[in-house]
């Protein structure tokens, strides 16, 4: 897929999940290289908007220390990336007392369920979710498998669009990323789930 392509099936995904949960989809706005202004990042979320430069985005990693891919743990596609901003939306919606681009939801939820970050991109508690939502959004079966206290806490207040068990989600992915994520499973500690 091209990242024109992945950029259109994260928004329609992160449209419907918006759309189930009675939220008002934050405004996309796409950015051309040379209007883009941040070495570092690839979007970012600002209440009411999603700003994106797809030059900016990772393509789905086939080899060497590429493993971003659509629906996996790490996802630095477009397609992830529209699902961990709306995180931020999420987040701020939810928040009572709000921030910049997050609040005291994704506060809250991590104490309270004390389960780790998902992936290394984690500077605070707002990245944290942000990056957990993502795969809350684009293969929440995965989430359950790897962060079950979290996917139950968001389960009480938010309604899924992606259905499909994770390896469904993941079909076409590399072998080392769908072997990679049954270890990742593996390595999960089963006691003291909330479930």
């Amino acid at each position: 897929m091209t990242k024109d392509q992945l950029l259109a099936s994260g928004t329609a995904l992160v449209t419907r999940f918006c759309e189930a949960n009675d939220l008002e989809m934050p405004a996309v706005r796409s950015y051309r290289p040379e209007e883009w202004r941040f070495d570092s990042v690839c979007a970012y979320y600002r209440p009411t908007a999603i700003h994106i430069a797809l030059s900016r985005c990772a393509h789905p990693g086939r080899a060497g220390m590429s493993w971003s891919w659509p629906g996996y743990v790490i996802d630095r596609t477009p397609h992830g990336v529209m699902a961990h901003e709306l995180g931020h939306h999420v987040d701020h919606v939810l928040s009572k007392i709000k921030g910049a681009y997050g609040g005291d939801f994704s506060v809250q939820l991590r104490a309270k369920t004390g389960e780790p970050k998902i992936t290394n991109y984690c500077p605070n508690d707002w990245e944290w979710f942000a990056e957990i939502f993502r795969l809350f959004v684009t293969n929440p079966d995965l989430l359950h498998a790897l962060r079950p206290n979290t996917y139950a806490e968001l389960r009480e207040r938010l309604e899924l669009v992606e259905m499909r068990p994770w390896t469904k989600v993941l079909e076409g992915a590399p072998e080392r990323t769908v072997a990679q994520a049954w270890k990742k499973i593996a390595e999960v500690p089963r006691q003291g789930m909330l479930l």
